[in-house]
Parts: structure tokens; C-alpha cells; sequence
């Protein structure tokens, strides 16, 4: 039985980075993942400003920059030019080459294609039958973790995201926000640019809105914007927004697994990284809480409280809506509102 003072499953951002920073220690770590490709993930691939500066994001993974946004109400319009980006767009599979190569010519051993089917104490089973064991287990598995399965914390706040990749020729290069309660409930739309493709998605926590009747509406709004779907390629996956916490005994969770997502717009890549920094920390001594990790969660919890106020707002809601577009037509709200949210 092969044992290291660290087991890693999962290889999304979270246990890519985490692994990343690990590789510069003395640890021993390995790396599980699940499938064979890295990133194939559900995603709308947007990071925001904030989160630029965990990497030097290299051009050939960036799909869009941008500097253009527009938000829109069922009455109401607002658009906003900056010289200076706000987002990036990317594709996941290629976040994911581009984090799992940052851990070549390091010791950190890397299993793809190998599930993880038991979690014990101390040990843990793969697909294949091999045993290993750990000093310390990070759960960076995303939503369906068995890590946190086996910690018995079950998923309980969560969004379904769906979307369609279209492909435009001639893309308008701005990220577009719809909020329209007649269709999203408390939640919004999207159009994130992307390279000569956008993703278009909506989203919603499934106890006020069923993935059916989302689907449903959303269909409906896509007719009315006139956006053809017809040769698009369909996505949907849940989003966890449950988070209870990092760390539990020698026992570690991270990025969706550790429900690190917005339960109000779904991003999650920015916490994600920020999460796999913060374990990396805490295994290598760190005891309190960063300040960036500290951002994070109260950045997350004023994105709660908002979703909170358009659910509790009931008919009021489209009204909040519609007075939010006439607001982002005032320059200091405004700025104001996209240096919260980029």
C-alpha cells in the first residue's frame, strides 16, 4: 500500500492549484483524477478581474477579453465600456492543460482515468483496487464529492446551470446580464462573448424553480430574444453553493466540493482558486483564515443576501429589476456595482 502525506481528488482548479502549491514543499502528494481530460467542466468560463491576478493567464486560453457589458431588464437598458478589462473568458479545457501543465517537472504524481470508489480512515480505494493512504485528504471533487459524502455533509443550497454554446460568426464582443423574473425568478441570464462562439444560460436554486421549468422558460426567452439554437450543443449541471467550511480534522475541501460557488450568478473558477490556495496553506501550517479567503466568503455572502431580497421580494421583484437598470445608468452606482462583481 503507497502512502502520502497528501491525496488530492479531484483536478479541477481547486485541486489543480492546491497540488501546484503543494508541489513546492516537502510533501508527498497525489493527484486523482477521474477522468482523462482536464476541465470538462459545464461552465460559462468567465473570471472576473479579482481573479486575474492569481495567474498570468496565457493568451492562447483566453477566448475574449472584455471591456464591454450591457444589463438588461424587460424595460429598461444599460451599457458600460471600460478601458481596462473586467472579465476573461476561456475555455475550461484549456485551464485545465494549462494548471495540470504547471505541475510537469515537479514530484506531485498525477492519476487520471482513476475514480475514487472508498474513502476510509486514513486510506482510500480506487477504480483500479489499489489502496493508499494519506495524512491529509482534500476533496477538490466538485459537486458529486465523495469526499464530502464521506464527511456526511450533503449537498443542500444548489443552483442548475443551462446554457446552449452558440456559434456567431460575427460575435458582438460584450457580456450581457438579463434580469427578467418572468423567466428567471430571483436569478438572471447570461451571454458570455467567447472566440467565435457565446455561451447563452440561465440559472436557479431548484427550490423555487424546477431544472424543467427553467428549461422551459428559458426556451421561451431565447424565442423572444431571437437567438437560434437549433445547431447549438446543450449543457446543464447542478452548482453547489452549500459551503460549511475548508477544513474538517486532517480532512480538506475545496472549491465546489466545499460549495464555494455565488448562489447568486454561479461563478465559481475565482473561489475555486482562491479555496485550493487557502488548504495548500492550511496544510503547510497556516492557522487563521487569509484575508483573501475572508474576501471571498463575504464577498459570496452580500451576493447571498441579494439573491435573498429578490427571493423574498415576491411581486416586487421585477420592479427591484427594473429600478437596478435605471441605477447602472448613474456613473458612480455603476462603478460601483462592477467593482463589486468583477
Amino acid at each position: 500500500m503507497e502512502k502520502y502525506d497528501v491525496i488530492i481528488v479531484g483536478a479541477g482548479p481547486a485541486g489543480l492549484i492546491c497540488a501546484e502549491k503543494l508541489s513546492r514543499t516537502d510533501l508527498s502528494v497525489l493527484l486523482i483524477e477521474k477522468d482523462t481530460v482536464f476541465g470538462d467542466k459545464v461552465c460559462a468560463g468567465g473570471i472576473t478581474r479579482k481573479g486575474l491576478g492569481i495567474f498570468s493567464f496565457p493568451d492562447n486560453i483566453i477566448e475574449h477579453r472584455v471591456c464591454k457589458t450591457a444589463m438588461h431588464s424587460p424595460g429598461r437598458f444599460s451599457h458600460a465600456e471600460t478601458p481596462d478589462t473586467i472579465m476573461i473568458t476561456m475555455d475550461r479545457k484549456k485551464l485545465g492543460n494549462f494548471q495540470r501543465a504547471r505541475l510537469d517537472n515537479t514530484d506531485v504524481v498525477v492519476l487520471s482515468g482513476t475514480r475514487v470508489t472508498e474513502i476510509r480512515k486514513n486510506s482510500l480505494i480506487t477504480s483500479s483496487g489499489e489502496e493508499y493512504r494519506y495524512k491529509y485528504l482534500v476533496g477538490a471533487d466538485g459537486y458529486a464529492s465523495i469526499v464530502r459524502r464521506y464527511l456526511k455533509l450533503p449537498v443542500k443550497k444548489k443552483l442548475i446551470g443551462i446554457q446552449y454554446i452558440v456559434a456567431v460568426p460575427d460575435l458582438d464582443p460584450k457580456l450581457e446580464i438579463f434580469l427578467d423574473s418572468r423567466h428567471f425568478y430571483a436569478w438572471y441570464g447570461w451571454i458570455f462573448p467567447h472566440k467565435d462562439k457565446m455561451a447563452v444560460g440561465c440559472c436557479c436554486d431548484t427550490r423555487y424553480l424546477s431544472s424543467k421549468k427553467l428549461k422551459e422558460k428559458f426556451h421561451r426567452w431565447l424565442e423572444s430574444k431571437n437567438i437560434d439554437i437549433s445547431d447549438a450543443e446543450y449543457q446543464s449541471a447542478p452548482i453547489s453553493y452549500d459551503y460549511r467550511g475548508l477544513r474538517f480534522g486532517n480532512i480538506f475541501l475545496a472549491g465546489e466540493a466545499a460549495g464555494m460557488a455565488s448562489g447568486l450568478t454561479g461563478e465559481g473558477i475565482y473561489q475555486s482558486l482562491i479555496s485550493g490556495i487557502e488548504v495548500a496553506a492550511y496544510i503547510t501550517g497556516q492557522k487563521e483564515e487569509s484575508e483573501e479567503m475572508k474576501r471571498v466568503i463575504r464577498y459570496n455572502r452580500i451576493q447571498l443576501r441579494i439573491m435573498k431580497l429578490m427571493i423574498y421580494a415576491g411581486p416586487l421583484r421585477a420592479v427591484l429589476h427594473e429600478l437596478i437598470i435605471m441605477l447602472m445608468n448613474n456613473r458612480r452606482f455603476k462603478e460601483k456595482v462592477n467593482n463589486s462583481f468583477s
